[in-house]
């Protein structure tokens, strides 16, 4: 009989064909979804790293916009008056010591520096003195000086110009006391230090990091690269995210050329985050070598028991070893991913260690804070922008009488006299509040009870969370006005008990001294000359006294008139030159006839020049001459100076030399007479003019006397308080 049907063998190989089409269909499934899996996953991991890496970015941000922000209120809360008072005050080595403890308060940090008008450093925590060299063309104080409402603004990266390395900043405009702009605080972060942490997150090269302005311009990366530091990448992953698909965060898959490569077009995932309260954008990056490797591996293993199982259908024994092999491969392949996935927990570990010393060192500064409000010794009171209280110290408790937990959640009107506005009230209506976000007043407070009492207070606002807020600053002034009735009492006496019948005596001993009343004998002579000059000095000191009241009380009267710089010196000369003569001294004018012309009130510049020509004659030993001269500065002021040849200003006196009845010796048998007036006086006049009076010595060592000078500001047009000064004809020329 012959065999029906199809052989066996032929039945075996139509069998073996669909069995290996099955195993490759079936390998092939698999291998597509263990991809899309190992895609996934790595998508969620790529946005958790670069989660961590914003939240970090985030709280380093927070300590320097806190940093920033504490430095600009200190400045402009103690010497916002000028810029040229700015930069006298901060260039000193105690403010260098604050901003290096500043600045080494977090690792980022690398520098903190002071800029004057002008972009030149006053100082910084990296050295001092600090190095001359100007910033003005850098783009933080470009956009500072040019915008009086930039805020903080963050800066491309740059090279340093100090150490060349690659830095950016944040930066703070200075305002003066009238708005103007006075310079610029500056705090630089390193790249390196971001580098640094993310080179640990690299994955042996597989992974890179970088941080970029919300305008795409690189900030810090690993890898790093200069060449691209500070440049914008407007074709990159975080482009097509941010821009083109508008879009705060995600996940993206590009096939772009890589840097350093050749324009090999490689295929990345890129996680990006956008910083919520900074403009930086995070780009935690892996390329396909990295988020394709296990799937790689699993993938081979497929292949292994697809081909395992096609060589089965040929011989069971290749099958059998096929499994043996498949079987180490898969254990190999575990242990693979169990290391993977040791050294991935020890990242995660590393990152919540340094997130948790940020969490202790931003601790640790909120109880250092809590400190100083709980142990202030003026009065703080904080509020919303609606006029509630959110917060009292102990100070403010005392000086109002009012428990906390009776006025918080509650207005401040409580703290007003009935009838006047409460604390937001009061500065809403200052138009200096409006326009700087400060304030200092003096008004009346009511307590508790019902009394009243003089106050003065300080205000300022900021901003949390993105509300406005208020701290309100108190002190009872209460002794001090009581003082300054006495000071004005007394003042008033001296002035209508003393000033009278003291100029009668004067009157009369210089009548009976002149000889008006005739011979006077020998033996009285000497006496009545010397009650004639002790009457005289009295007479002086009053005449000071009551200039000071004035000065104090802002009624000083001044009558500016445009005159010529070198007529009023030379009269000054003339008219001291008796008493130089008299204390065996000559005033010698050096200035060369000059055609610079000043706004002053005549008479107040002449008092001002008699007490500077007077001390220098005292002052100077007998035989010796004392210069003035006079030069003009830079085109817009002009420098008068009195020079003497004394034996100098002694060091522990020096910075009391402008107090008012301060005198080097003030002991009761001093051997020059004076008041300790006549240089309070005349530096009020002088700040009255819009000048400004100071000295200086040419050297510590050698005794070569003081150089005493008044700057004044060349005649343009001087704008006072009440407006306008119509420049009057010059009476002497």
């Amino acid at each position: 009989m012959k065999q029906t049907g199809l052989p066996t063998s032929r039945l075996a190989i139509a069998l073996a064909a669909c069995l290996v089409l099955a195993i490759i269909l079936g390998a092939a499934s698999a291998v597509w979804m263990l991809r899309a899996q190992e895609v996934g996953k790595w998508e969620k991991q790529t946005e958790t790293f670069s989660v961590v890496l914003t939240e970090t970015v985030s709280q380093q941000m927070d300590f320097a916009y806190t940093a920033l922000d504490s430095i600009s209120e200190r400045i402009q809360d103690r010497w916002s008056v000028s810029a040229d008072y700015l930069s006298s005050k901060l260039s000193t080595y105690d403010f260098h010591q604050f901003l290096r403890e500043k600045a080494s308060l977090s690792p980022a940090v690398e520098v903190i520096s002071v800029l004057d008008v002008n972009g030149n450093v006053i100082n910084t925590s990296r050295n001092f003195p600090a190095p001359t060299y100007s910033l003005a063309d850098r783009d933080y104080f470009i956009a500072q000086r040019d915008n009086p409402v930039q805020g903080i603004y963050l800066s491309s990266s740059v090279r340093s110009k100090t150490t060349g390395k690659w830095m950016f900043f944040l930066s703070h405009r200075l305002t003066g006391s009238d708005g103007e702009f006075i310079g610029v605080v500056i705090l630089g972060m390193s790249p390196s230090f971001y580098s640094q942490f993310y080179e640990k997150l690299s994955a042996d090269g597989h992974a890179s990091i970088a941080l970029l302005r919300n305008d795409f311009t690189y900030l810090a990366r690993w890898p790093e690269r200069g060449e691209i530091m500070g440049m914008k990448n407007l074709t990159g992953s975080t482009y097509e995210l941010v821009h083109n698909q508008n879009k705060k965060s995600g996940v993206i898959i590009t096939n772009s050329s890589r840097m350093g490569d050749g324009g090999k077009h490689v295929t990345r995932m890129s996680a990006v985050q956008s910083l919520q309260k900074y403009p930086l954008i995070i780009n935690f990056t892996v390329d396909e070598e990295l988020y394709l490797s296990d799937w790689r591996k699993i993938t081979t293993g497929i292949v292994v028991v697809a081909m395992s199982g096609i060589l089965a259908l040929v011989a069971a024994f290749s099958v059998l070893v096929s499994l043996l092999e498949k079987r180490e491969q898969d254990l190999l392949a575990t242990t693979e991913l169990k290391q993977q996935a040791e050294i991935i927990n020890r990242n995660q570990a590393h990152l919540l260690k340094n997130l948790t010393e940020q969490q202790i060192a931003l601790k640790d500064s909120s109880e250092r804070l809590q400190a100083i409000f709980q142990n202030a010794a003026d009065g703080i009171v904080m509020i919303d922008d609606t006029g509630k209280i959110e917060a009292l110290n102990p100070a403010a408790v005392a000086i109002y009488g009012h428990p906390a937990s009776e006025v918080v959640g509650k207005n401040g009107r409580f703290f007003s006299p009935p009838g006047q506005p409460d604390l937001l009230g009061l500065a809403m209506s200052r138009s200096e509040f409006l326009e700087t976000g400060c304030l200092r007043t003096e008004v009346e407070r009511m307590r508790k009870d019902g009394s009243l009492f003089p106050a003065e207070l300080a205000i300022s606002e900021y901003y949390h969370a993105g509300r406005r807020k208020l701290i309100v600053i108190v002190r009872d002034i209460s002794e001090r006005r009581k003082m300054e009735r006495m000071k004005s009492e007394f003042i008033s006496t001296v002035s209508h008990e003393l000033r009278t019948p003291l100029t009668a005596i004067r009157g009369a001993l210089g009548l009976v001294v002149g000889g008006a009343v005739g011979a006077v004998p020998d033996k009285i002579a000497p006496l009545l000359g010397m009650a004639h000059k002790n009457s005289e000095s009295l007479t002086r000191l009053i005449n000071d006294l009551l200039d000071i009241q004035k000065i104090e009380a802002g009624k000083m009267d001044f009558v500016f008139e445009h005159l010529n710089l070198h007529s009023l010196l030379q009269i000054a000369v003339n008219n001291n030159q008796a008493f130089a003569h008299s204390v065996g001294t000559e005033i010698v004018f050096d200035a060369q006839s000059m055609d610079a012309h000043v706004m002053v009130d005549a008479g107040r510049f002449q008092q001002v020049m008699a007490n500077l020509l007077s001390n220098a004659c005292k002052y100077s030993p007998e035989g010796s001459a004392v210069r003035v001269l006079a030069e003009v500065r830079s085109g817009k002021s002009v420098r008068i100076e009195v020079i003497d040849q004394g034996s100098g200003i002694p060091e522990n006196f020096r910075e009391r030399l402008f107090q008012k009845f301060s005198q080097a010796d003030s002991s009761d048998t001093r051997a020059k007479g004076g008041t300790g007036l006549g240089l309070a006086i005349s530096q009020a006049i002088i700040r009255q003019m819009h000048g400004d009076i100071g000295y200086y010595m040419e050297s510590a060592h050698e005794a070569l006397g003081t150089h005493f000078y008044i700057d004044l500001p060349l005649h343009e047009e001087v704008i006072t308080d009440i407006g306008t000064i119509t420049p009057k004809t010059d009476p002497v020329l």
